[in-house]
């Protein structure tokens, strides 16, 4: 049998990408790691397993620092499941016992790992799966995708945004991802939840889309008033579904489900599924808006060392979340800007 050894850097090895590409998802990739540590500031950790000097797993973990509960070791922030890639549990186990390892080194007293549950738990580690993903399989073209989207609300709301003259185009200058941050900071203060910082669409969006991994999608209304954008992951077999934001202003004209569309489109002649996203069992408008897209459901885990807690296992329809989410909401537009800066503890 061969050995296997586990070592760790403060950057994903040169080997990781072709790894990430030919096994991973999107959240794998070593750009998005490396954009994440950038642009909030976070120590990254690469834990690579090799047998013989050969790549078989490898495990990004980030740390974010404490707000109000202790510091975290997650994998990873801003990503819905990053968990162990390989395809062994065993290296899976390898993996987790050495981040649970460096994490008493340093006294770290939580690890979140985020995963669709390719594998059990690893010793030591408790499981929630509290979220769902949705996910559209395009593999019958986009025929047979049109086939299953709602016909009483999707098809109509896409037929609507069209009729109405709304006009989508990508984005690809500063000034595009400038309108992506600034529609993401309004949408979010309406849901009650600070924004990324702008930073992170101009500089980081920006970046990774120069090296194809990003799409961002502009709707604008006949008279060239913005009206919304979404920010798609353009992964190796999957596009996910980043962000959206719109102007509420002209949400009548269904700028939002025209954006979709277009980019599930690309997803389907690009030969890629599209994921709708995690979404929480409370959140039921949510949830029926991704059912009518078509989107399958794939149950997510999390694994929680030593055991769970944290933002991911609070309930969004009651409590000190949707608490803070009413407050939030209210206060004044200048003010929630601020709270970008909040923004970097809620990975």
């Amino acid at each position: 049998m061969t050995s296997l050894t586990i070592s760790r850097t403060a950057e994903p090895p040169p080997d990781w990408e072709p790894y990430a590409r030919a096994y991973g998802t999107f959240y794998h990739m070593p750009q998005w790691v490396e954009c994440l540590r950038d642009i909030y500031r976070l120590r990254l950790e690469c834990y690579s397993a090799r047998s013989n000097g050969q790549l078989e797993g490898l495990l990004a973990v980030a740390e974010v620092p404490a707000l109000l509960g202790p510091r975290r070791l997650v994998s990873l922030p801003f990503s819905y499941a990053a968990g162990p890639l390989t395809a062994h549990g065993r290296i899976a186990d390898a993996l987790l016992a050495a981040v649970r390892d460096g994490a008493s080194e340093r006294r770290i007293r939580r690890i979140e790992i985020k995963t669709r549950g390719e594998f059990p738990p690893a010793p030591g580690f408790h499981r929630t799966s509290h979220y769902t993903t949705f996910e559209i399989p395009t593999d019958g073209g986009e025929l047979e995708v049109w086939k299953r989207l709602h016909q009483g609300s999707t098809q109509r709301s896409i037929r609507k945004g069209q009729k109405a003259g709304i006009v989508v185009r990508g984005g690809e200058t500063a000034e595009d991802w400038q309108i992506m941050a600034e529609l993401e900071e309004g949408t979010a203060h309406a849901h009650g939840l600070p924004a990324p910082p702008r930073g992170f669409f101009t500089e980081g969006c920006r970046g990774l889309q120069q090296t194809g991994l990003v799409a961002l999608y502009l709707a604008f209304t006949r008279a060239g008033e913005r009206a919304a954008a979404i920010t798609v992951w353009k992964g190796p077999r999957a596009w996910i579904y980043g962000f959206g934001a719109s102007d509420p202003d002209h949400l009548e004209h269904r700028p939002n489900h025209v954006l979709l569309w277009t980019a599930i489109q690309d997803a389907i002649a690009a030969r890629r599924k599209f994921d709708l996203g995690r979404v929480a069992p409370e959140q039921h408008g949510l949830l029926e808006f991704k059912r009518r897209w078509g989107g399958q459901p794939i149950p997510l885990a999390y694994d929680y060392w030593p055991e769970p807690g944290g933002l991911n296992m609070a309930s969004r329809d009651r409590g000190l979340m949707a608490t803070a989410a009413a407050v939030w909401s209210r206060l004044p537009a200048g003010v929630t800007r601020l709270g970008t800066r909040l923004y970097r503890y809620l990975g």
